[in-house]
């Protein structure tokens, strides 16, 4: 049942996108990173330690990988990381480069590993390892290098995320429809967000309050943001990952030829708010506990 809302929520994702964006669909935000880490860090990796470790690389394996270890001194906390000065992340290094494959050449099939140097600033996502000795980085939650060209932004949007996390209802009682929408989006990602570094997942209720504040900050947002927007937050993606279905009493709007789709969507989104989903109260995935 999980692995189909899963399913569910992304194919509504992916309708929502121009074609251009579905080409990228997986390059995360830095919101959407924000929402998958236990720990984001604005650093610099000042040494990689002599010594590997040696660890499984999730629960349940029996191989063991083995780790280099990088020190990356810790500028500002965004999350996780209150009054941490230093953190510890085990990578595997690269592989030396194929012989017969030019320097440069992409290769495909998927992410390739995260490689931490000495020296590298940035923006760091980083995943508890389950032994709890160390952090680790996916590849889907690479860092932002600080000579990045959008690195100031990206920061400026990750902490923004942080503050949503840190306090909700704050971020969602903002004077601003923007800020709101923004707060509402940061959390929808969050409790849609399959944790990483985790096992089976169940799904719970978000708080019947917080819930209503979220959906109504949505119908607030602009559902035509403007596609020149870098991370610009989407409200009908948003809505799009509730996942609605007809046991919560929502259908999607009959459309004439000629009218828009999104319009439409979001004046039934309206009226359901005030009908069958007075109360309804959001799903949040979490990892399932022992």
């Amino acid at each position: 049942m999980i692995r189909k809302l899963i399913v569910a929520a992304v194919a509504a994702l992916v309708t929502a996108m121009p074609v251009e964006a579905k080409r990228a669909i997986l390059l995360y935000t830095p919101v959407q990173k924000l929402v998958r880490a236990d720990a984001v860090v604005v650093g610099k990796v000042t040494a990689i330690e002599k010594e590997s470790v040696t660890a499984t690389p999730a629960p349940g394996a029996t191989e063991k990988l083995s780790y280099k270890v990088a020190v990356i001194k810790v500028e500002t906390g965004l999350v996780g990381a209150a009054n941490v000065t230093h953190i510890k992340v085990a990578f595997i290094p690269a592989a030396a480069p194929a012989p017969n494959v030019p320097p440069g050449r992409p290769i495909r099939g998927g992410f390739q590993p995260v490689n931490l140097t000495e020296g590298l600033e940035g923006l760091f996502y980083l995943t508890k390892h389950h032994s709890g000795d160390f952090y680790t980085i996916s590849p889907m939650l690479a860092p932002t290098d600080s000579k990045a060209e959008d690195y100031k932004a990206q920061i400026a949007e990750a902490k923004k995320g942080a503050a949503v996390l840190a306090d909700p209802v704050k971020a969602l009682k903002s004077d601003k429809a923007d800020d709101r929408f923004f707060a509402a989006n940061v959390l929808l990602y969050k409790y849609r967000a399959i944790p990483e570094n985790t096992g089976e997942i169940e799904i719970v209720k978000v708080d019947a309050a917080e819930s209503k504040l979220v959906l109504k900050a949505i119908t607030e947002g602009n559902w035509k943001p403007d596609p020149n927007v870098a991370n610009a937050p989407n409200p009908y993606q948003a809505f799009s990952l509730l996942a609605l279905n007809d046991k919560d009493g929502w259908k999607y709007p009959v459309v004439k030829p000629g009218e828009d789709f999104i319009a439409k969507t979001k004046e039934a989104f309206v009226a359901w708010l005030a009908g069958h989903g007075k109360d309804y109260q959001i799903n949040k995935w979490i990892p399932k506990k022992k």
